[in-house]
C-alpha cells in the first residue's frame, strides 16, 4: 500500500496509527488547561504527521508536530 498526499493535505487518521518518537515531558498544569480547553472548544490546532508505510503493508504515521495536543487529546477519552 503506497500512501500519496498533497503537500499539507487535512486527513483524519486514527490516533492509535500515531507513533511518537522522542516523548517529552510535560508540565502537568499547562497539560491540564491544555486538555480543558481540547474538552470545552475541541482539537483547534492540527496533529501533523508523515505516512509510513509498513513491511507488511499496513499505515502507521510519525508524529512531527503536536505532541501535546495528541497526549491531551488521548486524555480526554
Amino acid at each position: 500500500m503506497t500512501v500519496e498526499l498533497s503537500v499539507g493535505e487535512v486527513r483524519s487518521v486514527p490516533i492509535h496509527k500515531i507513533e511518537v518518537l522522542n516523548p517529552r515531558e510535560r508540565n502537568s498544569r499547562a497539560f491540564s488547561e491544555v486538555v480543558a480547553n481540547i474538552k470545552a472548544i475541541g482539537l483547534k490546532k492540527p496533529i501533523v504527521v508523515t505516512p509510513r508505510t509498513l513491511e507488511d503493508g499496513g499505515e502507521r504515521f510519525l508524529l512531527i508536530c503536536g505532541e501535546g495536543r495528541l497526549k491531551a487529546f488521548k486524555d480526554t477519552g
